[in-house]
């Protein structure tokens, strides 16, 4: 099997809501408890491409939360919608800017001025330390009180700096780039990411979208799982309970890769 980037959308217009979804993945996110362990000992191979890979990458913390306002020149991917056409004739219709890039096939970006981000965006632990800068799950909300049709996307946010870096020129003189969230991931979380999208489509967002091999993998196994539990417990307890269930699974799929690379790095020759 082949690595897969899998990508994410979704929006949610009542921000009780999100903030309640918010406040469970503050939990995932926190688990960057294991960065904080003594890492474990790499392959020399592995430990040598790690390093160069991570030359290009710009710091960042390994938890980022963004509760903030923003302005100046912001560019908002089309394909933060599963339908960017749609998505652009709402803001043409709304005479909103639209930025097309002569170099890029698709619908245009579009242009505003001001908005606010609240969520969070942080690094997934992988012993592997594989794919630097595209390890990260980004749960950030737009809120565009402005324009109802962006106000409550699921975004993942590109600096001015990340901007520069970027080799569309059509990005070059933008504050920030908004684009729908992905991540890079090999034989590791792969199932466990239908699980944990499953949950927030069910509990939280009705329109939660994504793609891994295929689109919304296992949701109608996960969605039935959810509909008996829930008929058990009761829908507070059950959205509790699974995801407990979540975390407990990430705990052991990481505790389990950990003893891998350690166990590689022992037969390792020298």
């Amino acid at each position: 099997m082949t690595s897969v980037t899998v990508v994410w959308k979704g929006s949610r217009s009542d921000p009780r809501i999100r903030y309640r979804l918010l406040s469970y993945l503050d939990r995932l996110a926190a688990r960057d408890e294991y960065f904080k362990r003594t890492e474990p000992k790499q392959p020399a191979r592995l430990k040598a491409l790690n390093k160069q890979n991570g030359n290009a990458t710009r710091l960042r913390p390994n938890v980022e939360p963004f509760d903030e306002e923003m302005s100046g020149s912001i560019l908002i991917s089309s394909w933060i919608s599963p339908n960017p056409d749609i998505l652009v004739d709402r803001a043409r219709e709304a005479g909103v800017r639209l930025v097309a890039d002569p170099k890029a096939k698709g619908p245009p970006l579009i242009g505003i001025d001001k908005a606010r981000l609240r969520g969070v965006d942080f690094k997934l632990f992988d012993p592997r330390g594989l794919y630097l800068g595209a390890d990260r799950m980004s749960f950030v909300f737009l809120e565009c009180a402005d324009y109802s049709f962006l106000d409550g996307r699921l975004v993942e946010v590109a600096t001015r700096e990340d901007c520069l870096k970027n080799g569309a020129e059509v990005l070059h003189n933008a504050e920030f780039y908004l684009c729908a969230p992905s991540i890079h991931l090999r034989h590791y979380l792969e199932d466990w990411t239908d699980c944990l999208f499953s949950w927030i489509r069910f509990f939280f967002i009705g329109d939660f979208w994504w793609h891994r091999a295929e689109e919304m993998q296992g949701y109608a196994d996960y969605r039935q799982v959810f509909e008996e539990l829930q008929a058990d417990r009761g829908a507070e307890n059950a959205e509790e309970a699974a995801f407990d269930a979540v975390l407990a699974t990430f705990s052991q799929h990481v505790e389990h890769w950990i003893g891998e690379m350690e166990g590689w790095a022992k037969r390792e020759p020298g």
